[in-house]
């Protein structure tokens, strides 16, 4: 996965490539900038996480228990479901 400087980067080229005329550089010119979009939504994903995990370790929280992944509350609702068994609609 290339960093956000890599991207930025390829980007800057890109837009310079268009500007000198070369209007092959929109469609990957338009990726690009989708692909720096997401990045840096994983990022500030992450930086909530550490966040999160600093605020819990300093509330006394154990560390590992601090970086579990919590299932949502619909997820373990299904999983509840799957457990019980197959529903049968038709009794």
């Amino acid at each position: 996965m290339a960093t956000l400087a890599q991207l930025e980067e390829q980007k800057r080229e890109l837009e310079d490539r268009l500007d000198s005329g070369d209007f092959s550089a929109e469609a990957a010119l338009v990726r690009v900038d989708a692909a720096i979009r997401a990045r840096r939504k994983t990022i500030q994903h992450s930086q909530k996480r550490l966040q999160a995990v600093k605020n819990a370790v300093s509330k006394g929280v154990p560390v590992a228990e601090a970086k579990a992944v919590k299932r949502s509350t619909k997820a373990r609702k299904k999983l509840k479901q799957r457990a019980s068994g197959p529903i049968n609609r038709f009794d």
